[in-house]
């Protein structure tokens, strides 16, 4: 059994799904909060044996399938982390994921082990250069995952996850311990740039339209005017694939595909949308707009899709 302390960073859904399954296979995992969501929890989200300040326990609920477990979790924030950290997985928004880790680079061990679980493109980059000297991993998910309520976590729909190195840190069997006997379904993959892009690929033609029109995945199969810009924003989304040669394919079908098997999902856009949070555009379309235009290639309709946002005040 692996005695090192699992840090999770970030107590979204993905962040307490995984905090929650990490207990499940019985390695000591700890939660960082931001300082001042940690300040502010009210007591009754605490276990009655935590005492300790800057370290407390709180029960984590998790459920999938009807079933439901709790784990007693504890939960620490920047300013009061403590031993250094070995192996960290961070599950913040991509806007927020470079500043997360830079608040506590002072309580990364040398040998620290970095795992990204950010949707778009280009926060991985930025975090894999700044800390060239650290084992710095991404991943891509499938999993559907949502909060009913603060550290109640509802396991939605299993996926896969797909780890891959992101700088020469990085050793094969840095987090081998994922890959067997682990609640979630985690694979290696060589060429986790490619897996990268091919989700982005699929984010780009669905959040942005979802979050836009207020809807499901599966409403975008409208046969109408939804679907038809959805059929748009894929025809540019291949066009900017096969200009930088990345092969994912058929992207057509794919995304169609994605569509009617999490018809009943809200994309991650969507519902960041819906609580007027700041979403990751920047780093899922605007990506791709940037590397378009840097190729002179025309994406008309993915400019109509983020001025119509941003129009709704959807950044």
């Amino acid at each position: 059994m692996d005695n090192q302390i699992w840090t999770v960073l970030g107590a979204g859904s993905i962040g307490c799904l995984w905090a929650a399954s990490l207990c499940h296979k019985g390695f000591p995992t700890q939660l960082i909060l931001k300082n001042e969501r940690f300040y502010s929890l009210p007591a009754t989200v605490f276990s009655d044996n935590s005492s300790d300040k800057k370290t407390r326990e709180i029960k984590l609920k998790l459920c999938y399938q009807g079933n439901a477990q709790t784990f007693n979790m504890p939960v620490t924030c920047p300013a009061d982390l403590q031993a250094p950290v070995t192996r960290l997985i961070i599950c913040t928004k991509a806007q927020d994921a470079l500043n997360a880790i830079e608040s506590i680079a002072d309580r990364l061990a040398d040998d620290c082990k970095i795992l990204l679980l950010q949707n778009g493109m280009g926060s991985q980059r930025s975090i894999a250069d700044t800390f060239s000297h650290l084992s710095v991993w991404a991943g891509s998910a499938t999993d559907g995952a949502y909060l009913n309520a603060s550290f109640d976590v509802h396991h939605a729909g299993r996926g896969i996850t797909t780890i891959g190195s992101l700088n020469r840190a990085c050793r094969d069997n840095d987090f081998e311990a994922l890959l067997t006997e682990f609640r979630l379904n985690v694979q290696q993959t060589p060429d986790i740039e490619n897996i990268l892009w091919t989700k982005l690929a699929i984010n780009c033609c669905i959040n942005g339209l979802t979050a836009l029109f207020n809807c499901k995945n599966g409403d975008l199969l409208d046969g109408g005017a939804k679907q038809s810009w959805l059929d748009q924003l894929i025809i540019e989304t291949a066009q900017v694939l096969d200009a930088y040669q990345i092969p994912v394919y058929d992207l057509y079908h794919t995304v169609h595909h994605v569509c009617r098997i999490t018809a009943h999902n809200v994309s991650s856009t969507c519902q960041d949308a819906r609580m007027n949070r700041t979403t990751e555009l920047a780093f899922i379309n605007r990506f791709l707009l940037k590397k378009a235009h840097d190729r002179s290639i025309q994406v008309s309709s993915h400019e109509q899709l983020m001025a119509a946002l941003a129009k709704r005040g959807i950044h």
